[in-house]
């Protein structure tokens, strides 16, 4: 998919601190953007690592030069045909060079996909329109692979979410009507038939913080995670992962931490800062 290597690192762009509701708050609100090709200060790019959790973002490395022109047409082009299947944001080399520096590119233009917080580079120069749909139609398929298919639209317009499946509903029906071991056993069964689908991941691992949030630790064990837990809901986020982390190392339960830390990422978002980290920490202390 690309013509140029080199590891490419946005972790340190996401918000520090993030809270779930932060989180969401940083993105374009509710599917909306200002145009199809957003011009990029750290903020925007910070709000649109954000948007590429639900949404594939497109960004464009460019500069003044006769070429970058030339892709900028072409990307602007192909992501209003793509009507809301990708965002764009532009960085301007000359102007920001730290930002494209932050992005790992020094040479204009390039293009990079960020899926879920994580940035691919696709290309360098200019490529022809046939090699720029066939990298782009790439992307999308590693989209909906991830479960990365939230559209936007330019301006004030509705966003076009996806409903929600019937079964998600009365997941979620069964929540609200305090029904949770039934609730639990519906998001259990569309995760048996839809292992990829991460919102009923998340609803499941939601159902089961609020039922451990119900129950009384029988151990020292139990009482650490549950610490973490209510660390988590009051969304010092750092602090319930550095428990669990701490804990690992000297603990013969290592696998339950260790799916318990999941969860518990999944619940605060992939690009959160607070989750890349204990994943980094996470790995130096399984290898």
């Amino acid at each position: 998919m690309t013509n140029f290597g080199g590891a490419l690192d946005l972790s340190r762009l996401t918000q520090k601190a993030q809270t779930p509701a932060s989180a969401a708050a940083a993105a374009p609100a509710a599917g909306v953007v200002s145009a199809w090709l957003v011009k990029a200060d750290e903020q925007v790019l910070r709000q649109y690592v954000a948007l590429s959790e639900k949404t594939p973002v497109l960004m464009l490395i460019g500069d003044q030069s006769e070429q970058s022109k030339e892709v900028r047409v072409m990307l602007e082009k192909a992501l209003r045909a793509s009507e809301g299947r990708f965002a764009g944001i532009e960085i301007d080399i000359s102007a920001s060079p730290e930002l494209a520096k932050a992005v790992g590119v020094a040479t204009a233009p390039a293009v990079i996909a960020i899926l879920a917080g994580q940035p691919a580079p696709l290309f360098q120069g200019k490529p022809t329109s046939e090699q720029l749909l066939q990298v782009l139609a790439q992307v999308l398929q590693l989209a909906q692979q991830n479960g990365v298919t939230q559209t936007v639209s330019v301006g004030d317009a509705a966003p076009k979410e996806p409903e929600l499946s019937p079964a998600h509903q009365e997941a979620i029906a069964e929540i609200e009507a305090g029904n949770l071991e039934l609730a639990k056993a519906k998001f259990e069964k569309i995760i048996v038939e839809y292992p990829n689908d991460k919102d009923a991941l998340a609803g499941l691992n939601q159902v089961k913080l609020m039922l451990r949030m119900q129950s009384t630790a029988s151990d020292d064990f139990e009482v650490a995670l549950a610490a973490a837990d209510q660390k988590l809901v009051a969304g010092d986020n750092a602090t319930a992962f550095g428990i669990l982390l701490e804990l690992y190392p000297v603990s013969e339960r290592q696998d339950e931490i260790r799916v318990r830390l999941l969860e518990l990422f999944s619940l605060v978002g992939e690009g959160d800062q607070d989750v890349l980290n204990a994943r980094r920490r996470l790995a130096s202390l399984m290898f």
